[in-house]
């Protein structure tokens, strides 16, 4: 943890552009003002902007390495009225940072400030990614399509992001699968209604729906325990009134899984439950399936190097004993490159996108020094 500038002002600065981002969340690409924030930090430091459209933009420094490492940053809020009480609360309605991305976007600029002070000390040059719309379509996509890696040759890439549910300054990671991939299901049922007490003569799109769910439920459970995966429902509508039997029902999930196989297997099993209700029923079922993010897989060789150097360094390294069935895009810079994403503890409060979420700011130094120990001292791939 050596060559750290000034560590109580750097930390004073980074919870200071903290609280600055945290006043103005933004949603989705639409982000004008957390934009011109970073910029002001880091146009001066010395890092060349490459603007990549709405889906965010990078942050070059040339140490006169011949590596380059990146690390990436979020740069969007979600979409949470923040409660009044806060002192530096967001300034506007019904945008909030409540999944802590204002935490990750000051680190990177503490990150950048020793970069600056210290280029002889890096073994690679730095690129810091700032990427919009982790919470809805994936800016990471679009930041990969666009040749953000490849524009400047990096060879691995970084991520930590604060969970409140681990202890403080520990970092949690796990080699393999880490975070789910996802597809989301969108189901409509066409029956048709006929008065309640003539019930025979129609065709029950909610019945029909019903029987699709639990059908569905009994389909994951056919699953072995020890695969990972999930398939929930959390949106069902239906029918017009009380004594009319429904023509239409709408129902909205999410399947979740770490491999191809289990992906197709849901896939194949929805369709024919759909297909049998249709010949039992009466009923008409159209089906949607639109893809989430890939599974986040940590690569296991990067995995035992990057503990090994930042356990070193002394920082604390806790092993996820399981994967977590939460979704994250940084999938996608590791279908180009090695990557490694790992959570960063916080030590308690409430959970992410939560309006109660509060930040604990004395754990943003913790991920600056543990970015500049894997750009000083990480090992290469």
């Amino acid at each position: 943890m050596d060559n750290m500038t000034g560590e109580s002002a750097l930390q004073q600065k980074v919870i200071a552009y903290r609280r600055a981002l945290h006043r103005v969340p933004e949603l989705d690409f639409e982000l004008p003002r957390t934009r011109s924030f970073l910029l002001s930090v880091l146009e001066p430091l010395g890092f060349k902007i490459r603007d990549y459209g709405k889906a965010g933009f990078s942050a070059y420094y040339d140490c006169g390495k011949v590596e380059t490492i990146a690390f990436r940053s979020d740069m969007d809020a979600v979409p949470i009225q923040e409660p009044v009480g806060c002192s530096f609360a967001s300034v506007h309605d019904g945008a909030m940072h409540a999944c802590g991305h204002d935490g990750h976007m000051s680190m990177l600029l503490g990150l950048a400030s020793q970069v600056a002070a210290h280029p002889e000390a890096a073994t690679a040059n730095s690129l810091l990614i700032f990427q919009a719309a982790e919470e809805t379509i994936g800016g990471a996509k679009g930041l990969c399509n666009a040749g953000v890696l490849r524009d400047r040759n990096v060879s691995r890439i970084y991520a930590l992001h604060l969970w409140p549910d681990v202890p403080e300054n520990t970092i949690l990671c796990r080699p393999n699968e880490f975070m789910a991939g996802t597809f989301v299901i969108d189901v409509a049922v066409a029956g048709r209604s006929a008065h309640i007490a003539e019930w025979q003569i129609g065709a029950d799109a909610l019945e029909a729906g019903c029987s699709f769910v639990l059908r569905a439920y009994e389909l994951d459970r056919e699953l072995p325990k020890a695969v990972c995966r999930l398939i929930r429902f959390g949106e069902f509508f239906s029918g017009t009134a009380s004594n009319i039997i429904s023509d239409r029902t709408r129902i909205m999930g999410t399947v979740r899984a770490f491999d191809n196989d289990t992906f197709a297997y849901f896939k194949t099993g929805l369709e024919k439950i759909m297909r049998d209700l249709e010949r039992t029923m009466g009923v008409k079922f159209t089906y949607h399936k639109s893809e989430g993010y890939p599974p986040l897989i940590n690569p296991p060789e990067l995995y035992s190097r990057t503990q090994a150097t930042l356990t070193k360094a002394g920082f604390t390294w806790e092993e996820s004993g399981a994967p977590n069935m939460q979704a994250e895009d940084f999938s996608y810079y590791q279908h180009e490159i090695p990557g490694l994403y790992m959570h960063l503890g916080m030590g308690g409060g409430a959970r992410l996108h939560n309006p109660d979420f509060t930040l604990n700011e004395s754990v943003l130094m913790t991920g600056v020094q543990i970015m500049w120990t894997l750009l000083k001292d990480g090992p290469p791939v």
